[in-house]
């Protein structure tokens, strides 16, 4: 059995995680997905991807970016909020080395890291409504 110490750490990382992905894509959504995902694919066009391609992801990130951490942050379908977190993150680097941004590459790469272990750890997601949930049945 998990001590205290260790899921309240836990739950506290989850919540740090999710407020910081919840606040990427909610700022983006209320200052226009539009702006970003734009701006996204502006800064893509050195590299080998289509415009097109990347402006329509742009305007997915941050929906998918509000939704995962919304979840995180009610400790929600965590499994599959982390995994898709994670997955973001890999299409992510896969846009940023596209350009040979290697410093947003290594930032993305610490975000998938704290999924990873997020993931790893996830038995001990104890404060969430996943184990509410989970008592109840």
């Amino acid at each position: 059995m998990l001590r205290d110490h260790k899921a309240v750490a836990y739950a506290l990382m989850r919540l740090a995680l999710g407020m910081n992905i919840f606040g990427h894509g909610f700022f983006r959504i209320l200052s226009g997905v539009g702006n970003f995902a734009n701006g996204m694919a502006q800064g893509m066009d050195k590299g080998p991807l289509p415009h097109v391609l990347t402006l329509a992801f742009g305007y997915c990130i941050p929906w998918i970016e509000l939704t995962v951490g919304a979840l995180l942050l009610l400790g929600l379908f965590t499994r599959f909020a982390l995994a898709a977190g994670a997955l973001l993150m890999i299409a992510l680097t896969f846009g940023t080395t596209s350009v040979q941004n290697w410093n947003g590459a290594g930032t993305q790469l610490t975000y998938s890291f704290i999924f990873f272990a997020m993931l790893w750890l996830v038995e001990a997601n104890t404060f969430s409504l996943d184990q509410l949930l989970s008592r109840r049945k």
